[in-house]
């Protein structure tokens, strides 16, 4: 094998090829003799991951159609010896052959197979289901709500006390729902930080040196307001500052006033003691009480029900005790030799800890073993999911140290010199470091840039730069932008150039209101591309009303909105039925048809009410009818019928635009793509860092969290200060990254529409408050070829014919009946037998019976057994056993499924014969003989043993003739041979 660095970690910029470079570090390894199952590469999406095999099988059959293809990927892979087109056409065979065994895919994929492999290590109880995100939250409300209903009288009222020092109140009334949107935001902060003394720990915080006035109480501070009366007009106001004092946001400082001895020690303890120690740290360490409370039951839960979350995954395994993560270690070290990571920016810190040490074993410098990681810092806008980009930053310190290697790819393969040119302007180091004032910031978290460069040298682009007529209100209010974007797009008309157009934007909402105004305009070119409710039509909505009621005849909206909705009309005619009688009859409908089949029925109801059933509701409903569906599937004992219309209001579908659209998109949507131009309207109505997102401060060594104190508190002591900082370098870091992506984004011109400076002007000396005023300060201007579209021909109909190759004739597919000879034959059993109370029991005990026999291997039957006994008995020294045997078999152009009870197996080559054995536990009728019960049973399944005779002859290579079938009736403990 080619020798290949432990570590190699590429930093690549934007549009460099970061994919391209993974997929050579796979083609490099295969050609070099690695068989492919040995690697792993591995990102963070289906859609990244299919991406990423397409394009190694595409690789390797460009190369395997020429010459001059295979000696230019040889070039690439640079394996010191020439690659042949033969030998690209082998390794192709090669992988596809093997690609159900290759695993690339997803990081939480692989998660999820660690767990499964240790499962049994880690409790489970049952198989591992992944909960998506509408199940998450519902059953995290659920275990909140069933906590309290168990809990003691003594527990409850602990709990609120906690809670009270959390939110200022008990809030009794609405602690449920409360306690589960508090777990939203702080359980993953109690899963990070699992020790009590990181919680608002005063000596993990201040060391030996905690702030003056930390012991001060609510008391003690109005206590001070008798020193201030005397001090005239702003004393008085002072004075009665601090006599109302509660312990929540610090009385204000008067101008003058801080300089007074006396006034500064009382806003020092008002400060310090009275909102720091007495509302914050007490704050913080309820949030504690709450979540450790809150973990145990849902741990307990989780191993019981086998329900988990991707979030869960990392965590699972990093709770294995040492042993049992060596041994899961172990295997999958000796499964796996390379590693392939991509988009590594987006890693969190448990994600790491979970593989990391297989990664370490990996990259220790063992010649059959390496480690290839591909990231950008510069794109890490997956923050909100826990990804850290500090472990690129960490593995990339690593990557500097020989044999390791560091690549650096700045030249973009996407963009033109003006938007090089403009991306280095507003994003270069230096510049950031001092607009944005990084000093301070955790190094590893520092921006880092290079200068980017563009591989095409031949084309100059286009850069255009705008400003809003005025600046965005409220989260929408685009007035000032809209006008803008309709002229951008009525001068290049992108649609009949077959230009790739998109409109990126920070929220949907704000794509939305720009999709309607251009709509309004006349622009119908244009499409939301996203994530929008399926629940997108108010006749869907009247739909899920109907499941509310069947549950619940006291919801008085539910029925409102179906009285007030064509559905009434539609289905029943000769009106609405009282709200008891109607949710009666939707229970019904609902258990006997299920959730499907009567929104079909309501659905064929709307289509005689004109005007109600459109095309845009089709294609909701089709969606609609898969969320049912799915509802269903996944539905438990404890997840109630009502509970189908928040799921389904909680269930997303993915919208495209058609051909030639210009596409509207966020810009966490665009991640990896490239279009011709792109449009990115800055609007901002808040600051770029919001502080009000800044919830938590944190410092490291020692681990310590806090809920953040005002910021006022903040500046006035050092540690807090610092923690403070850092807090929002960070969340200046991430909203840079989602700037750099938004403008890296095009492969020929951008064009940007700026914020208008707040108040007429651009705070000079003082912090870039938002990103418009970063870009102003930079000093870009409009750039490049103005005309960059007008050399573009446009499309003809005969082009776009042309684009899309015709479909290849395809032969009808015949349809596969599939049999299952073992599916119980009902139609001719009596009524009263099929609709007896006892008829479900008695399957249920059916069951039973099976999973008792299947335990029985030989029985040692005495001279008293019975036939049914004799029959479990070994026949002879070298007999041979099946035990509840699944198969599949194609046979006659049918699918056969089934499964053999017992198989007994005797002799060897032509004499070798089968006796198939198949349990029954029918019960005899009243009046029934014995000879009659068995000659009943012979009749009903002769034709199921003869299904099974001829798959077992089939399977197994043994005449029909030499299988004999014989059915052992439990209730009267007799063998029922069959001819």
């Amino acid at each position: 094998m080619t020798a290949v660095p432990p570590l190699t970690v590429i930093e690549a910029s934007a549009g460099t090829g970061k994919t391209f470079s993974l997929v050579t570090r796979l083609m490099t390894l295969v050609f070099s003799g690695v068989e492919p199952e040995r690697i792993v590469a591995l990102t963070f999406s289906r859609k990244a991951a299919g991406e990423i095999f397409n394009s190694f099988i595409e690789r390797l059959s460009r190369a395997a159609s020429s010459d001059a293809a295979a000696a230019a990927e040889s070039g690439v892979l640079a394996l010191g010896r020439d690659v042949g087109r033969g030998d690209f056409s082998a390794m192709l065979r090669k992988v596809v052959s093997r690609q159900h065994l290759m695993l690339v895919g997803t990081l939480d994929s692989f998660l999820v197979r660690m767990v499964r492999a240790a499962a049994a290590e880690l409790g489970f109880e049952d198989d591992l289901q992944i909960m998506g995100e509408y199940r998450d939250p519902v059953e995290r409300v659920r275990l909140a709500g069933e906590m309290m209903s168990r809990a003691s009288d003594g527990a409850k009222s602990i709990f609120r006390k906690a809670f009270e020092l959390v939110n200022g109140s008990p809030a009794s009334r609405t602690f449920v729902s409360a306690y589960a949107a508090f777990i939203q935001d702080w359980h993953s902060v109690f899963l990070e930080y699992p020790e009590l003394e990181s919680w608002g720990g005063i000596s993990r915080i201040w060391g030996d040196t905690p702030p003056a006035h930390l012991d001060a109480t609510v008391e003690s501070i109005r206590d001070l307001a008798v020193r201030f009366p005397s001090e005239g007009k702003w004393g008085l106001k002072f004075a009665d500052a601090l006599a109302r004092y509660s312990g929540g946001t610090p009385p204000r400082i008067y101008k003058g006033f801080t300089a007074r001895e006396a006034a500064a020690a009382a806003i020092a303890a008002s400060h310090v003691g009275g909102y720091l120690s007495n509302r914050e740290i007490s704050k913080t360490a309820g949030a504690y009480l709450l979540m450790r409370a809150y973990d145990a039951a849902y741990t307990r839960r989780m191993r019981e029900t086998g329900l988990v979350s991707f979030s869960d995954l990392p965590r699972l395994v990093n709770s294995l005790p040492d042993p049992s993560r060596l041994d899961l270690e172990y295997r999958m070290d000796a499964r796996f030799d390379h590693w392939a990571l991509d988009e590594f920016q987006d890693t969190s810190r448990e994600q790491w800890k979970a593989i990391g040490g297989i990664i370490a074993e990996s990259r220790s410098g063992r010649e059959e073993k390496s480690v290839f990681i591909v990231g950008d810092r510069k794109q890490s806008i997956y923050d909100w999911r826990g990804g850290d980009v500090r472990i690129l930053s960490e593995e990339a310190d690593k990557a500097r140290n020989p044999p390791n290697r560091l690549v650096p790819l700045n030249e973009s393969r996407r963009y033109p010199s003006a938007v090089s040119n403009a991306v280095n302007r507003v994003f270069g180091e230096g510049f950031v470091e001092r607009e944005m004032d990084f000093d301070g910031a955790d190094e590893r978290m520092r921006w880092r840039f290079s200068d980017h460069a563009s591989h095409d040298k031949s084309t100059q682009g286009f850069v255009q730069v705008l400003q809003a007529a005025e600046a965005a209100k409220g989260e929408n209010g685009l007035a000032g932008f809209l006008v803008h974007i309709e002229n951008a797009l009525n001068a290049v008309k992108p649609w009949e150039k077959g230009i790739s157009t998109a409109i990126l934007v920070r929220k949907r909402d704000t794509g939305l209101e720009i999709l309607s105004y251009l709509k309004s305009r006349g622009i119908d070119r244009v499409a939301f591309e996203g994530d929008s409710p399926v629940m997108g039509a108010p006749a869907l909505d009247a739909m899920a009303s109907l499941a509310r009621l069947a549950e619940n005849a006291g919801d008085a909206f539910s029925y409102a909105r179906i009285g007030h909705s064509p559905l009434s009309a539609a289905m029943w005619p000769d009106g609405l039925p009282a709200a008891a009688e109607l949710s009666a009859d939707l229970l019904r409908r609902f258990s006997e048809r299920g959730l499907s089949r009567v929104f079909r029925d309501a659905r064929e109801a709307l289509k005689s009410v004109p005007d109600t059933w459109n095309e845009y509701t089709e294609s909701r409903f089709e969606d609609f009818l898969k969320c049912a569906a799915e509802f269903e599937d996944m539905r438990t004992a404890s997840m109630r019928l009502s509970d189908f219309a928040d799921f389904a209001a909680h269930k997303m579908r993915r919208d495209f635009a058609g051909p030639g659209a210009v596409r509207i998109m966020t810009v966490h949507q665009s991640k990896g793509l490239g279009f011709d131009w792109c449009i990115v309207p800055v609007c901002e109505p808040k600051p770029l860092v919001d502080l009000t997102k800044i919830k938590i401060l944190s410092g490291e060594s020692p681990r310590w969290l806090l809920s953040r104190p005002a910021t006022a508190v903040c500046e006035g002591d050092k540690v807090l200060s610092s923690a403070f900082r850092a807090a929002k370098c960070s969340a200046a870091y991430d909203e840079l990254c989602v700037w750099y992506v938004a403008m890296t984004r095009c492969k020929k011109a951008l064009t940007l529409i700026l914020n208008p400076p707040d108040g007429g002007k651009d705070g000079a000396g003082e912090p870039a408050g938002k990103f418009s005023e970063l870009v102003r300060r930079s000093g870009l201007e409009t750039e490049g070829d103005p005309g960059w579209h007008l050399a573009i021909p446009a499309r003809t109909a005969a082009a776009d014919s042309a684009a899309l190759p015709p479909h290849p004739p395809r032969a009808r597919r015949a349809p596969l009946s599939k049999h299952r000879p073992g599916e119980l034959f009902r139609s001719g059993m009596p009524g009263d037998a099929l609709f007896s109370p006892e008829f479900g029991a008695a399957a249920a005990k059916g069951v039973e019976a099976h999973a008792g026999y299947e335990a029985v291997e030989w029985l040692d039957a005495g001279p008293d057994a019975t036939p049914f006994e004799r029959a479990l008995s070994k026949p002879s020294p070298d007999a041979t056993l099946w035990r509840e045997t699944p198969y599949e078999i194609f046979a006659d152009g049918k699918w056969e499924s089934g499964r053999f009870d017992r198989v007994v197996f005797t002799g060897s080559g032509d004499g070798r014969r089968a006796t198939i054995y198949d349990f029954k536990t029918n019960a005899l009728r009243p009046g029934e003989t014995e000879e009659a019960f068995a000659a009943r049973l012979a009749a009903t399944y002769s034709g199921q043993m003869q299904s099974y005779r001829n798959a077992l002859s089939r399977l197994a290579s043994i005449p029909v003739e030499n299988i004999g079938a014989v059915l052992l009736a439990s209730a009267t403990s007799s063998a029922i041979p069959l001819a």
